[in-house]
């Protein structure tokens, strides 16, 4: 049985953090949860400004797992999230400096000039193409392998772009796209695999989610539905094992304090580690890679804004040479992100593809997207709002050999007894993911304790 005395320390009030806490609390298992911050959220801030709603980190929720339904369930969330409307079903890619519908079906992919008439003939060779004996590929080489060259450059890429801020040609396939890797291994093909899918019926429901109020609304339904109160504006300088044993010591309210716990379970992002736990084990996580990205909000009126804006956004490829990786159609997704007669663009520059731009000032990154996408979207004038938000290190990249972090993670749990690391770096970048991951951590400590 559970010993429901054992004292256990979270590092991080993000989403995997606070996740691993809820279901901790769950099996009567209460745990302290420390954040250096005022709120509690990680990446998932949303920003309110004279009813302009901007998220600064993500900016939807894909649901399609009845966990992630249970919870928004349990914390009476269900009822207060939002739909994307259909038109978030339409996005576009920028091909000769246009947006383009990326094709949704059979007949719209045979019509569209995304792709050449070419590249489509090249696409019918894709069953009979054999899988690869490599351990690990990128997925740019994955990609130009199996279905060719454009489809790499006029979907992949710029969805690699969208979703991770990374480069193709440096991200692995198998950790970063798990679900098509296995088709290949299983079924020798992609096509052969979809077919293959088991499609179902009763798996849960997908839906493209936000909150009334943003994103940052779940980060803090879970921390209001914890036994124990975060404590937040909490620094911690260090952790280390003393015999049985972990002693948390940092400055909260500039004073000094020591806790400790018999389990300490780690959000905190894989750079941070060496400084906290005092061991070499922990330095080779320093070199885990991250990419810098700039978010740079955009309102608008109505009239200064041509294009309908009737879809989910568009992704701007590598071979575009631009700068600019992509752009949100933020008010066409949810309700509430700006005033009236008035329309709001999330753009996102820097990622793997062009990290130094994310550094400069808001207003040199406003010049450059503006220059850009203006002609796109018919923009004219000036933006009658703006924001702008610089993560530094903002989303892990899985690359090719990221084996050797995942297994030097394993290595340090097995050497430290009672350390539980968990993060976005290890199951997956999506908030969904990071849920899923820390309730599968909370399984773990729970096995730890009954076994002590």
């Amino acid at each position: 049985m559970t010993n429901i005395k054992q004292s256990v320390g979270i590092l991080g009030a993000g989403i995997s953090g606070l996740s691993v806490a809820y279901k901790l609390s769950q099996n009567n298992i209460d745990a302290t949860v420390y954040e250096k911050n005022q709120q509690v959220g990680g990446a998932i801030k949303t920003h309110n400004e004279n009813g302009w709603l901007v998220e600064e980190g993500p900016n939807t929720l894909m649901v399609n797992s009845k966990e992630v339904w249970d919870l928004l369930e349990e914390l009476n969330l269900k009822n207060r999230s939002i739909e994307a409307g259909k038109t978030a079903k339409k996005r576009f890619i920028v091909k000769n400096g246009q947006p383009t519908s990326l094709p949704m079906s059979l007949g719209s992919f045979l019509t569209t000039n995304l792709f050449s008439l070419r590249a489509k003939f090249r696409l019918l060779k894709e069953p009979f193409i054999s899988r690869s004996n490599k351990e690990d590929e990128s997925i740019a080489d994955f990609i130009t392998r199996r279905l060719g060259r454009e489809p790499l450059d006029y979907a992949v890429n710029p969805f690699v772009s969208g979703i991770y801020a990374g480069d193709p040609k440096n991200l692995s396939m198998k950790h970063t796209f798990e679900s098509l890797w296995g088709m290949e291994q299983q079924h020798g093909s992609l096509l052969m695999g979809m077919l293959k899918r088991d499609r179902n019926s009763n798996s849960p429901r997908r839906a493209l989610l936000s909150f009334e109020g943003g994103n940052q609304q779940l980060p803090i339904a879970i921390a209001d539905a914890l036994d124990k109160g975060i404590q937040t504006e909490t620094e911690i300088q260090s952790v280390a094992k003393d015999d049985e044993k972990w002693m948390v010591k940092g400055q909260r309210n500039n004073h000094t304090f020591s806790d400790e716990h018999d389990i300490i379970i780690s959000t905190l992002p894989a750079h941070l580690l060496s400084t906290i736990f005092d061991d070499s084990i922990f330095k080779p996580l320093d070199n885990l890679p991250y990419a810098p990205l700039s978010v740079v909000a955009l309102g608008f009126s109505d009239e200064q804004v041509g294009h309908p804006l009737d879809g989910f956004g568009m992704l701007i490829p590598e071979a575009e040479k631009r700068k600019t990786l992509g752009v949100l159609f933020s008010s066409s997704l949810f309700p509430g992100r700006a005033p009236g007669n008035h329309q709001l663009l999330t753009c996102f520059i820097g990622g793997a593809r062009n990290p130094e731009l994310a550094e400069k000032s808001k207003e040199e990154l406003q010049d450059i997207v503006l220059s850009e996408i203006s002609d796109m979207l018919d923009i004219s004038g000036e933006p009658v709002f703006s924001h702008h938000k610089f993560w530094p290190k903002t989303i892990p990249q899985y690359e090719i050999g990221y084996d050797q972090f995942l297994n030097q993670i394993a290595q340090i749990e097995k050497q430290k007894k009672g350390l539980f690391v968990e993060g976005n770096f290890r199951d997956g970048v999506s908030v969904p993911d990071c849920i899923l991951s820390g309730f599968e951590t909370a399984k773990k400590v729970q096995t730890f304790l009954s076994g002590k």
